[in-house]
């Protein structure tokens, strides 16, 4: 986590200002900001911080291996699902225990905000409803794609949850405030104990600080 952090503080001030070759700093602070977020042991969920994989995840005691992937184009989304599927199972065949899950957490803020606008809402309630809508439509419109390449691959991959993050202000508030949505989409043939397990890292990864 350390060296991570360390990576971190490069790279543009402005996300709108990245390039291919200095995106990586933000991509360590993704993948430091799921296991922050996810570790929530009163909750028993718990950050696996000597992972393999970028990150891991405790749940009950059930280990989910993550792979974090910042995406910032669309034609870029089969490519970063297929490497993070090919990631996690180097995992499966380096981890021994038949109950390991994993999953992909994908960011896709700039897919959905390339300029980093600032987004404007009435007030909480109707910004939060703009944030699902727009993280919704985005699952929608992909949702063929991620179930088509899930059912080429081992069934311990058990879906995809996404991070939509913005800087936005209520004109109720009057002020300016760092937004985060999480939203998930498991795959088609997941069982009911694999698609609750998604609904508690969301649910970990979404309660505040």
């Amino acid at each position: 986590m350390t060296e991570k952090l360390k990576k971190a503080v490069n790279g543009p001030i402005n996300a709108a200002n990245e390039t291919p070759k200095t995106t990586a700093a933000r991509n360590y602070l993704f993948e430091a900001t799921v296991a922050a977020m996810a570790h929530r042991p009163a909750r028993r969920v718990e950050a696996i911080l000597n992972a393999r994989s970028d990150t891991g995840i405790k749940i009950e005691g059930r280990k989910i291996w993550v792979e974090c992937k910042r995406v910032t184009t669309e034609h870029a989304l089969e490519r970063n699902l297929r490497k993070a599927c090919s990631q996690l199972q180097d995992t499966f065949n380096a981890e021994i225990g038949s109950g390991h899950r994993g999953i992909i957490a994908m960011d896709v803020s700039k897919i959905l905000n390339p300029k980093g606008e600032l987004l404007v809402a009435k007030d909480d309630t109707e910004l939060k409803r703009g944030l699902v809508r727009l993280l919704q439509d985005f699952s929608d419109k992909h949702s063929n794609l991620w179930q088509r390449i899930y059912a080429e691959k081992s069934r311990k991959i058990i879906g995809t949850v996404f991070r939509l993050s913005c800087l936005a202000t209520s004109e109720v508030r009057k002020m300016s405030v760092q937004c985060s949505q999480w939203a998930v989409i498991p795959r088609a043939d997941a069982t009911a104990a694999d698609v609750q397990l998604q609904e508690r890292l969301v649910e970990a990864l979404s309660q505040d600080l």
